[in-house]
């Protein structure tokens, strides 16, 4: 298969990379091109942002979390029927997990994709310097094919063509765009990095700006014509998705509002591709959950944004609190984990009551805890069985006091922080609640488990 495709990747983490993603994504589209837009690594706000600007759900590629044959199949499924695949980089090129080898990194996701990377570099502070740094990055990996380069926060025309200048003589690859520095254009931020989308305020006012910003800053001929010299993708041995999408089996309830709208699109997907009918319910605005589930997943997000709005659907966090107690399976990830505690303090020191399954306490802090995990279940859940390891990342500024001692949980973790004393994964009634985020296409049999623990409480 020979889809169109460019990595927009960052010389380092601040570059601009999102920002200049979406205007590159906007451009096309606006030029009545199919655009599907990816994000490397564990990231759910950027991806939310992307699709704002194809008007199509932006997937996830993580190298680490999601084997090279998973990665593939991830890629072909999002991008088939499209006219060309934007995939939004993570930190710097070269930087994934460690510092010995590219496992996780940008660079690792376009060598598996054989794809082309356009480079963005903060040439502020620079000029024929430029050149040595675009050169640096072309020969550290040689396998890792730079076709161009995007120069960001320049000072003016004369300094962007001296960089241009300097980089393309030197290193022969084209700078296909520049941008001087613009703050009406800077994406909205708060403790955990961009405001999600969901809370459309914030990017509303911005989006416009980008649009018109990037509109005649780019060769977009060129970074089409970069995209199409990509090659042909390997083909996949050992896929996940199911031959046949299968039948309707279930229904599984997805909390999703301005609170909770952090998932993985091939969550859902793999989801309803092995049966299960997911339907949408917001643990804000809606006082019943969705009929006939057998089955809840309460993802990401943030709550402790809006912890009055929460506790003020107090029917709501009753119904939910009841199903858990009569057996509901109910996987919970971080924010979800969170609303299902008895509480959470905000930033101001203010309590707000949520849900109670878990009697524990969520307490905001200013320490932010961001690393991949990985976790061996010493009992059998909803999603695995015991002995199983799971792979995921965790991002949060809260920890979870006053917990029982004789609090259950299936995760000791061999990476990350987990709950408690190195452990997650809570386990109250047939709840499974954790600080880890995972991505299910790592492994097939955590949809296949947990649709059919949906399944038997249901029928």
């Amino acid at each position: 298969m020979n889809i169109p495709r460019i990595v927009i990747a960052g010389a380092q983490s601040g570059v601009g990379k999102t920002t200049i993603s979406i205007g590159i994504m906007s451009a096309l589209k606006e030029a009545n091109l199919r655009v599907q837009a990816f994000k490397v690594g564990p990231d759910y706000i950027d991806p939310s942002y992307h699709r704002v600007a194809t008007g199509r759900p932006s997937e996830n590629l993580d190298s680490w979390m999601v084997p090279k044959d998973q990665i593939i199949e991830l890629f072909t499924r999002a991008a088939r029927g499209v006219d060309l695949a934007v995939i939004e980089g993570v930190m710097g090129l070269y930087d994934g997990i460690s510092g010995l080898d590219e496992t996780g990194s940008t660079a690792q996701i376009a060598e598996i994709l054989r794809c082309p990377v356009i480079l963005v570099i903060d040439a502020h502070d620079v000029a024929r310097t430029a050149a040595a740094i675009v050169l640096g990055y072309k020969k550290f990996d040689e396998n890792v094919n730079i076709a161009g380069v995007i120069l960001n926060r320049v000072t003016g025309e004369t300094h962007a063509v001296w960089c241009k200048e300097a980089i393309e003589s030197t290193t022969k690859i084209p700078v296909v765009g520049w941008f001087p520095v613009n703050k009406e254009i800077e994406l909205p931020e708060r403790h955990l990095g961009l405001i999600p989308t969901p809370e459309k305020e914030a990017f509303n006012a911005v989006y416009p700006k980008i649009r018109n910003f990037f509109r005649n800053r780019i060769n977009l001929n060129m970074i089409v014509g970069i995209a199409k010299s990509a090659g042909e993708i390997l083909e996949v041995r050992h896929p996940i998705y199911p031959s046949r999408k299968r039948s309707k089996s279930v229904a599984i309830g997805l909390a999703f509002d301005e609170a909770f709208n952090f998932y993985y699109q091939s969550n859902i997907n793999l989801l309803e591709a092995y049966g299960a009918e997911v339907k949408r319910f917001s643990p804000i605005h809606d006082k019943e959950l969705p009929a006939d589930v057998g089955g809840l997943y309460i993802g990401g997000g943030f709550p402790e944004m809006l912890p009055k709005e929460l506790e003020a659907n107090k029917h709501l966090r009753g119904v939910i609190k009841k199903a858990a107690e009569e057996g509901m399976p109910i996987y919970a990830e971080c924010a979800g984990l969170m609303y299902l505690t008895d509480s959470i303090t905000d930033f101001n020191g203010n309590s707000y009551d949520m849900v109670g399954v878990l009697n524990g306490k969520t307490l905001m802090t200013q320490k932010t805890l961001v690393t991949y995990s990985l976790a061996e279940a010493t009992r059998d859940t909803l999603l695995c069985r015991a002995g199983s390891q799971l792979k995921g990342h965790e991002f949060h500024n809260s920890v979870i006091t006053d917990i029982p001692s004789d609090a259950e949980f299936a995760y000791v973790m061999k990476m990350g922080e987990g709950v408690k004393d190195k452990k997650d994964g809570w386990m109250q009634y047939n709840v499974l609640a954790s600080y880890m985020h995972i991505h299910f296409a790592q492994n097939p049999k955590i949809v296949k488990n947990f649709i059919a623990d949906c399944k038997k409480h249901k029928f």
